[in-house]
């Protein structure tokens, strides 16, 4: 993906707009949850709902050393939690997946807070412009019937030869293609919940379609989509547990458009995507220890 050159000027408006309009989200590597600070809006700022859980994503790009020692974090992770069709299918695909329960690896840890230290210092990242992939966390509000869209990767002015693993090899040239996760949650009132991650991929033209819900008849204008449904993710999972998804060692299939970058400087770099579980009532109760408890580090939403 190419980058365009910009005007410093431009992108320091940029981020000031980000702040006023959207305001900050919190990414905690481990512990628990602290109440927001007070005038700070976004992430702990108002309890969630009884039907609904609250979902964290960050997605970060790891450079030549940290990409080294993946193995290393690899082997932290539960990857015994997906189903075995699954783990070959994500596998064919060259993605991989686990859980972790509890907090975070520590190793995991220092990873998102230099991502976190990153962003602070570099107006590029910012802006997003540093590379196609941001990395900057999201919280997701999610109930049971609700689809949320994080975006992985977009390809705007390009066309991209896509190949992947589905009952055999396929591959097909695709205009503009889109790379998101389809994100569901279940919450169950136990601080748990079931979080479905599905990847899919939008491409083309917008197009108008009918579409029928509810005994009603309405026009939508969207792109055609993929959805890889035999690579979706399917756990239960506890308050401050994650899931975490990545590439294979070799880079291949899906995997190679999802979980890698370019860089501005043209470097390609791995992507890892972390979702917690950051909100779930149990009993109808959601209770926060004070924010001396914990210091959270603050991402630009």
């Amino acid at each position: 993906m190419s980058f365009k050159r910009f005007n410093p000027l431009l992108t320091v408006g940029c981020c000031a707009a980000l702040l006023l309009q959207v305001g900050c989200a919190t990414w905690l590597p481990s512990g628990e949850e602290p109440a927001a600070p007070k005038g700070m809006p976004g992430f702990g700022s108002a309890m969630v709902a009884n039907d609904a859980a609250g979902v964290e994503t960050i997605l970060v790009r790891l450079n030549a050393s940290q990409a080294a020692r993946l193995p290393e974090l690899w082997a932290q992770i539960d990857e015994q939690a997906l189903k075995p069709e699954l783990r070959i299918a994500m596998d064919k695909n060259g993605m991989r997946a686990g859980k972790i329960s509890g907090n975070s690896p520590p190793l995991l840890d220092e990873w998102v807070r230099q991502t976190v230290q990153r962003i602070g210092e570099d107006p590029m990242e910012q802006a997003g412009f540093a590379a196609d992939v941001s990395s900057f966390s999201q919280l997701w509000r999610c109930r049971a019937d609700v689809r949320k869209e994080l975006s992985i990767r977009n390809f705007q002015e390009e066309n991209l030869c896509v190949f992947y693993h589905d009952v055999a090899s396929k591959g097909h040239v695709y205009e503009a293609p889109h790379f998101q996760y389809a994100i569901q949650a279940t919450p169950h009132g136990d601080a748990s919940a079931t979080i479905q991650l599905t990847p899919e991929m939008q491409h083309g033209e917008l197009v108008k379609k009918m579409i029928a819900r509810e005994s009603a008849v309405r026009t939508d204008t969207r792109r055609e989509s993929i959805a890889w449904k035999q690579l979706s993710i399917d756990l239960r999972i506890q308050k401050g547990d994650y899931i975490v998804i990545g590439p294979t060692a070799e880079s291949r299939g899906l995997g190679e458009h999802f979980f890698h970058t370019k860089t501005q400087k043209g470097e390609t770099q791995p992507v890892l995507l972390l979702v917690r579980l950051s909100e779930a009532n149990s009993d109808s109760a959601f209770t926060r220890p004070s924010a001396a408890q914990a210091t959270p580090t603050t991402l630009l939403r």
